[in-house]
């Protein structure tokens, strides 16, 4: 029997693109470990999305002539197969060595940099600063407005969108905290966008930006490590940290709310995915070890009145660009709101009320902040949530859309 041919890595993603009037691919690591970009055709394409571990490239040939009724060449497929192993976007031997010398470069250096700078923001100090000004000084209202606060929030929810999009929640979010006292540290708490195989991942490094790095607080760091020990290795994906956005956005800002006074704890946090859409019952998230754990640490931390918690998430991801068969029109964000609503109004009751939300859909609209929203609201199952804002990003040239919130844990 042939060989099967490699697998393609779950992390590579495909965006539309046109050249010379046809229709093309651009094949990408969204998990960002390979900075490879690949221009594949539309067979390409459906080459790439054959190589799943079990068919040849014999099979595939054979599987995709009957289906296409053209004569497609196992020479094609090769092609298609080597131009995606020298990308790095295969399971592969080459893969691995690079994975593994990537984590290896990445642990000895000093700073995590600034590795959205020039895309998701300027990368131009004058620049972001006078962009993050111009979003605290045209914040909407709130939507729950209150007196100014006399102490800093137990935990916030951000978005972690880019600056662009995202303006109206990152100015609401931000501006609630520049009324209100500083903390000494922020626990910033982030989706993992690449998959990672423990529940969290910490980053013990200063967070580099274009205004100055902000300072990783490494006692409480040290601290997280004792709490954590035995139930998840903190250390093992870190990786995941290079080319993530999630906790950058907010390092930029918190460097600019308040300069070099307030350090960070940068945690990752992996997919809750079974709690949502597979057997598993919501209710049993809260009783998930490290769940549970990570909780408990992070509910100390802030009894201590210095720490704040901040999950950085947004919410639903809809439109064909993300696998829906609905095109994004006012009626079917009109849908969108009444459910994102919905979760967030669940999230008041308390975490477990806000998984049941998601889970009574099958979190049919890809919310993908769910697990840092989680993870916090069990940390405060006490707090009173105020809803700051709520917002729609479309991109129709995308055909999608992603939404997010702008909510305090009091």
């Amino acid at each position: 029997m042939p060989d099967a041919a490699p697998t393609l890595r779950p992390e590579i993603d495909a965006a539309p693109a046109q050249k010379d009037g046809e229709t093309y691919y651009i094949l990408y690591d969204r998990a960002g470990i390979a900075a490879s970009r690949l221009l594949v055709s539309p067979m390409g394409l459906l080459i790439a999305g054959r190589l799943d571990g079990t068919s040849s490239i014999l099979e595939i040939c054979d599987s995709l002539s009957r289906e296409t009724g053209d004569g497609v060449a196992c020479s094609e497929v090769e092609r298609v197969v080597d131009a995606l192993e020298e990308a790095l976007f295969l399971e592969s031997p080459k893969f691995q060595d690079y994975q593994a010398q990537a984590a290896r470069d990445f642990r000895a250096e000093p700073v995590r940099p600034a590795g959205s700078a020039g895309t998701a923001y300027q990368n131009d100090p004058v620049a972001l600063a006078a962009d993050l000004d111009k979003m605290l000084h045209e914040a909407p209202p709130p939507e729950e407005s209150a007196a100014p606060a006399d102490a800093f929030p137990r935990g916030i929810i951000v978005p972690h969108i880019d600056y662009m999009r995202g303006g109206a929640g990152y100015g609401q979010s931000y501006a609630f905290l520049a009324s209100a006292p500083k903390p000494r540290t922020v626990i910033v708490i982030g989706t993992a966008h690449m998959p990672i195989r423990e529940r969290f991942c910490l980053c013990e490094k200063d967070f580099d930006t274009p205004l100055g790095a902000v300072p990783v607080d490494r006692d409480l760091c040290r601290r997280l490590r004792q709490a954590m020990a035995g139930t998840t290795d903190l250390d093992r994906d870190v990786l995941a940290h290079r080319g993530e956005h999630s906790i950058e956005l907010q390092a930029v800002w918190l460097r600019r709310l308040y300069g070099g006074g307030v350090s960070i704890v940068p945690l990752l946090a992996g997919s809750i995915g079974e709690f949502l859409e597979g057997d598993r019952d919501p209710e049993e998230a809260a009783a998930d070890p490290a769940l549970r754990r990570m909780a408990q640490f992070l509910a100390d931390a802030v009894a201590g009145g210095d720490v704040m918690l901040m999950a950085s998430a947004d919410l639903a991801h809809v439109g064909p660009r993300f696998g829906d068969s609905r095109e994004v029109t006012n009626g079917f964000l009109a849908e969108v709101e009444e459910v994102d609503r919905d979760y967030l109004e669940a999230l008041a009751v308390d975490a477990t009320s806000g998984l049941e939300s998601l889970a009574s859909h099958r979190d049919r609209h890809h919310v993908c902040g769910s697990a840092p929203i989680f993870t916090v609201g069990l940390a405060l199952p006490s707090a009173k949530t105020r809803l700051l804002g709520y917002h729609q990003a479309v991109t129709p040239e995308m055909r999608q859309a992603v939404t997010f919130a702008a909510m305090t844990y009091e």
